[in-house]
């Protein structure tokens, strides 16, 4: 009897000291700044708030509930947002662009609608940043180029690997990277 005890109470308390580790790598909110998002530094964490980054007709804002009190945040005063996926997302403009891979320089997609023949499209382009708050460009072979003017090797290898723009997207499920961030990270 005591053997069963011991065993369910050490289960039980395996239980008990892995929640707060569960809620401390599930936290939710806005990265007020491009420092804040580098330090993983969270406001308006979803425990206490909730959010919504979408604001219907409001769409350079950001809503934040405390409780029954109500602000609304301008999406230009904000560097982004984490979901509850742990997604998280790059305000520029009005618009949220989810953050692909910060290694190295930050990687983005965003949904857009395009028109195609005579109806609308949803497509998903790409883009990248330099650095956390620097300008976000169209993911392209020239604007690479001239994001990284001094690195030659990291020029050539694009020209080697990739023939057109939308191959700059490709991801290896073996390596669990971005082809480009692999080579990127051989010219560093």
């Amino acid at each position: 009897m005591k053997r069963i005890f011991l065993t369910l109470s050490a289960a039980m308390l395996g239980v008990v000291l892995s929640l707060p580790a569960a809620a401390q790598s599930g936290k939710t909110g806005l990265y007020l700044s491009d420092a804040d998002y580098a330090e993983g530094k969270i406001s308006y964490g979803a425990e206490h708030h909730k959010i919504k980054a979408n604001v219907p007709f409001q769409h350079g804002k950001v809503k934040v509930w405390h409780g029954d009190q109500q602000m609304l945040l301008e999406k230009s005063q904000l560097y982004g947002y984490r979901d509850k996926n742990q997604q998280d997302y790059r305000f520029v403009g009005n618009n949220a662009y989810k953050i692909l891979d910060a290694n190295g320089f930050n990687m983005y997609s965003r949904e857009v609608e395009t028109s195609k023949g005579k109806g609308r499209v949803k497509e998903t382009k790409f883009y990248f940043s330099t650095e956390p708050g620097s300008e976000v460009m169209e993911l392209t072979i020239a604007n690479l180029k001239k994001a990284f003017p001094e690195n030659g090797k990291f020029h050539q290898l694009i020209d080697l690997q990739f023939r057109s723009n939308d191959e700059l997207a490709r991801y290896d499920d073996f390596s669990k990277m971005y082809k480009l961030k692999t080579i990127y990270n051989e010219t560093i």
